[in-house]
């Protein structure tokens, strides 16, 4: 199960932090171990481990990665997946650590394509790792439309577990 960085290592931090939460984890329920949990801010996690695709996630679309990452595993496409956990400080090093053991990068985003955190991500692994890529990086966002306030509208519009799994199948086959 997926356990989101908790904001304690934001409150700790002598700088100023922004710390937002995915409202759509806010249902989730699983075992936390009892204690204080501190996390270190700019440190990627590397929840999944494969050998042909670097899915790259952040916040609400990571548990959506997780169980793409799993579908995709029964088609036999293993999927190495990475929590970005932070924006700034961006733990690079985990990400094209892992985006050169692949040779793919895919990223998964709440937001829309223009302006968002993977387009940044993609031109920085595009720099210093293009040689180690075997495809082009795929980022798998919503449209670029005003996110929609109803459930329903709201939920054809975030890329859920099938487009991502649809996405990365449809790259690595071609």
């Amino acid at each position: 199960m997926y356990r989101a960085t908790p904001p304690t290592a934001s409150v700790r931090d002598d700088d100023p932090v922004i710390f937002l939460e995915a409202k759509a984890l806010y249902a989730s329920k699983m075992d936390v171990p009892d204690g204080e949990i501190v996390d270190t801010l700019g440190s990627a996690k590397v929840l999944r481990e494969g050998t042909d695709a670097t899915v790259v996630a952040l916040g609400a679309m990571v548990p959506k990665a997780l169980a793409a990452a799993e579908e995709l595993s029964n088609a036999g496409i293993e999927c190495t997946v990475v929590d970005v956990r932070s924006l700034v400080p961006l733990d690079m090093t985990t990400i094209l650590r892992e985006v050169s053991a692949t040779g793919r990068l895919f990223t998964v985003e709440e937001n829309p394509r223009l302006c968002g955190w993977g387009g940044e991500l993609s031109s920085i692994v595009s720099e210093e790792a293009f040689y180690d890529l075997d495809g082009p990086i795929v980022r798998i966002t919503t449209p670029h439309i005003p996110l929609p306030a109803a459930d329903a509208l709201e939920d054809l519009a975030i890329p859920s577990v099938e487009r991502i799994v649809t996405t990365i199948a449809k790259s690595m086959n071609s």
